[in-house]
């Protein structure tokens, strides 16, 4: 009821929500198509068996090196 009300007074309010929920819609799509392309890769890598000379980064750059 709060929600509605507060629409009817702001109708700039719904805009932005519907904003909000195609960016959210978007970014989750892209994480998907991110994580699907990464179990490809890494599929990819064990199949042609070449993944032991391979250098990984993981990304953890927080310790002092």
């Amino acid at each position: 009821m709060l929600m509605k009300w507060i629409q009817s007074l702001f109708p700039r309010h719904q805009e932005k929500k519907k904003e909000l929920d195609q960016s959210s819609r978007r970014v989750a799509l892209t994480i998907l198509r991110y994580r699907e392309s990464s179990k490809e890769i890494q599929a990819e890598i064990e199949r042609n068996k070449f993944s032991k000379y391979l250098v990984y980064d993981r990304g953890d750059h927080h310790g002092g090196h």
